[in-house]
């Protein structure tokens, strides 16, 4: 009872943030036309039964119905299209659900990556195209459930109307078959959960590769790597069977022993003599019926695996305070300042800043330094506002922002559509044009067209630089964070570049591993890990 509580509970939590519309009524639709697609079968079997045999069961209650279509058999294949009919609009009703369910979660978790802003990258991704999966299929599961429980009781009714000395061969198979379902959702649910993690890990391994590619295959570490995302694979590939395995002997155990038992009684009793062709139609279709409720109840209860993990959503919406950055809309002399800051990602137990304070002045260039790992991309991130911290606060004094990584940011899309990407000013063609003129962005004169289609396999990376570096420039941003900006630039464009934005008093906050190459440098950060906790000392 305490676990059909909790899954009723994070059943309407789900359905809650979802949004879907008449999901109830969409589930009863589906319960409907399987109902209908059950009376069919049972009509389909009586017919078939009564043509083949020639004879008719006159103590049967659907007796005057068999007659009416003996006499006017153009209602068989009438009642044939019918029952095909509703099978395929419960199937389109309830794949519509999950689709539309997917789609909204889908939504849904995006809107919090923005919102709560401290989710990783990989985490993000999983959230989203996976997870969003496993929570839309419990829908269709919840309704095939519900659809195998009333046809067993109408396959049941027709039984017990036939023959009720056959009620109590099916509730002594219902009692054999208890507790060996039981403990096989327990595994198949148990191994669900191993599932769960494996593929999280697969993903995290995913984004790790892809994101340092060119430093694996110049270390060539190709073959080591090849073989750890192989390990974990398999570990996820093992526990998805073993999840299956459990999961199919479930679904047709019901079946077997209700057969088995079945069989048995057929042999060692009277039973065989009393028994017509639509009995047997029937009973097939009720063990159909009944493999289908165990195989849906474990899919239900493994996909609420998946279900509890929005719970860890709704906690993490109690753990961010957006509070705690602000944007000031007084005049001070500093741009940035952090109060006792504190901050960790979403799922994770490392503190990646404990208590850290910061001025960072007006109009100034401060260089941020430290170790791989130090937390510099994280430090930009909680002075943007694109994280939130746990605990502190900052306050920014501008709130123009403008960034700028290794990698900027270029869609398909043209030139002009990528340099005012986020601007709401009005600039002339002019204007863009002589911006990349000046930066030197395309070697052939033709080049120069804002109409021209860009995407970041068109352009080198020293040209996508400079179209993010134009791009803010364009938009008078008056915070500038820049994340290993100019890695891929040569001295002089950098140096025309920061000649350009200091004529412009902008503050910028620079993060590189190479503070030697950039002049005009106002101040050093450097983030450094003393004893496992991060020290930031500020020159």
């Amino acid at each position: 009872m305490k676990d059909f509580k909790k899954y009723l509970e994070d059943i309407l939590y789900v359905s809650k943030i979802t949004n879907t519309n008449n999901k109830k009524l969409i589930i009863f639709i589906a319960v409907i036309l399987a109902q209908l697609t059950a009376v069919s079968d049972i009509a389909l079997i009586l017919f078939f039964a009564a043509i083949i045999t020639g004879d008719i069961n006159q103590s049967n209650l659907f007796t005057p119905l068999v007659e009416v279509v003996l006499e006017y058999k153009i209602i068989l294949p009438l009642v044939v299209l019918s029952r095909f009919t509703f099978i395929y609009f419960q199937s389109i009703t309830l794949k519509k659900l999950e689709l539309d369910i997917q789609e909204n979660i889908k939504i849904y978790l995006l809107n919090e990556v923005f919102d709560k802003r401290n989710y990783s990258v990989a985490d993000a991704y999983f959230y989203i195209n996976v997870l969003s999966g496993h929570v839309s299929f419990f829908y269709s599961n919840l309704a095939s459930f519900l659809n195998s429980i009333l046809q067993i009781i109408a396959y049941l009714f027709y039984l017990f109307l036939a023959d009720s000395r056959t009620i109590i061969t099916f509730l002594l198979g219902a009692l054999v078959i208890y507790y060996p379902t039981k403990y096989l959702i327990k595994k198949a649910r148990e191994y669900m959960d191993k599932s769960y993690k494996f593929a999280q890990k697969t993903n995290y391994e995913i984004q790790r590769i892809i994101e340092n590619m060119f430093l694996i295959k110049l270390l060539k570490k190709d073959n080591l790597e090849l073989k750890n995302f192989s390990t974990t694979v398999k570990n996820l590939n093992l526990s998805e069977l073993k999840n299956h395995k459990y999961g199919a002997i479930n679904s047709f155990l019901p079946s077997f022993i209700t057969m088995f038992v079945f069989s048995v009684l057929l042999i060692f009793s009277n039973l065989a003599k009393a028994i017509t062709l639509d009995f047997i139609g029937v009973t097939l279709r009720l063990f159909q019926s009944i493999g289908v409720f165990n195989a849906s109840l474990n899919k239900i209860i493994n996909s609420h695996v998946h279900l509890e993990k929005f719970y860890d959503i709704e906690k993490n919406k109690e753990l961010i305070n957006k509070e705690n950055f602000k944007i000031s809309d007084s005049i001070d002399k500093n741009a940035i300042e952090v109060n006792n800051v504190t901050f960790s990602y979403f799922n994770s137990e490392e503190i990646i800043f404990e208590n850290i304070q910061l001025n960072i002045p007006l109009n100034s260039h401060t260089v941020i330094t430290g170790p791989n790992g130090s937390g510099k991309s994280t430090l930009l991130g909680l002075i943007s506002g694109v994280l939130y911290s746990q605990e502190g606060n900052i306050t920014s004094y501008k709130s123009k922002y403008g960034f700028i990584g290794a990698t900027p940011m270029i869609f398909t899309g043209t030139v002009r559509e990528n340099l005012l990407y986020g601007n709401d000013k009005t600039l002339s063609d002019e204007e863009m044009l002589n911006y990349l003129v000046k930066f030197d962005t395309f070697k052939e004169s033709g080049s120069y067209d804002l109409d021209k289609k860009v995407d970041n396999k068109s352009l080198s990376s020293g040209q996508m630089q400079k179209l993010a570096f134009i791009r803010a420039l364009l938009a008078d941003v008056e915070i500038l964070l820049l994340d290993e900006s100019t890695a891929n630039l040569d001295t002089k464009s950098r140096d025309l570049i920061f000649d350009i934005l200091k004529k412009q008093n902008v503050t910028i906050v620079n993060s590189t591993h190479d503070p030697k190459y950039f002049k005009n440098v106002d101040h050093n950060l450097n983030i450094e890990i003393i004893e496992e906790k991060r020290v930031l000392i500020f020159n």
